[in-house]
């Protein structure tokens, strides 16, 4: 079997458990629900996933490729304003979304139940996140268009400006996915705040 064709037989029992997951949630979910619903067996499921934990964790990496991408913050000659804007349009973006949005609502209900869930996703995700930004404001401190002698607490801070109300307003399921105008005006204010306190001394 070709590598493409068990990328797409991958992605597509990722899409499929990540259904499974949102309808019945993480705990109630089966291995064989969702081979059902992929209509094959249990055999060719396993043969990828060894268990639930496991596809759990495959969905998180699906979401964090867009922060492993993001942060990847080597752009030649763009200035740490520009650089923040472009990340943060597209970390609302991904965080805003029907999808993302769905994922945490997931993990919130499962966490009390299922506190290891919980830890899979920061480990995978806000971590991953946090750690990438953080060696990109210690380089930003460094060259002095910062000041941010604690880059790990500056990425927090900056991450927290961007979630905004927004976030929460989404997760909460009292707002929509937001305009492409609605997230630049809540990343501009954000990387405004951000550089304002972090402005070099």
């Amino acid at each position: 079997m070709s590598q493409a064709i068990r990328d797409q037989r991958r992605d597509r029992i990722v899409q499929v458990a990540r259904d499974v997951f949102f309808e019945e949630g993480f705990n109630a979910a089966t291995m064989s629900t969702i081979a059902a619903r992929l209509g094959g067996s249990k055999a060719t499921l396993y043969a990828y996933f060894k268990n639930k934990e496991d596809l759990f964790d495959a969905i998180i990496a699906d979401q964090c490729q867009v922060i492993e991408k993001l942060l990847m913050l080597e752009e030649e000659g763009a200035d740490i304003r520009t650089t923040l804007i472009d990340l943060g349009r597209e970390m609302v973006t991904a965080m805003s979304s029907d999808q993302s949005v769905r994922t945490m609502q997931l993990i919130i209900e499962e966490s009390r139940r299922n506190p290891e869930l919980a830890r899979r996703f920061d480990e995978a995700g806000p971590q991953v996140g946090t750690e990438r930004l953080a060696a990109y404001l210690a380089k930003a401190h460094a060259r002095g268009e910062i000041s941010a002698p604690d880059p790990v607490h500056a990425a927090g801070v900056l991450a927290i400006l961007l979630k905004g109300e927004l976030f929460f307003r989404r997760v909460l399921g009292l707002e929509p996915e937001p305009t492409p105008e609605r997230i630049e005006t809540e990343v501009q204010s954000a990387v405004t705040n951000f550089l304002t306190a972090y402005a070099p001394k």
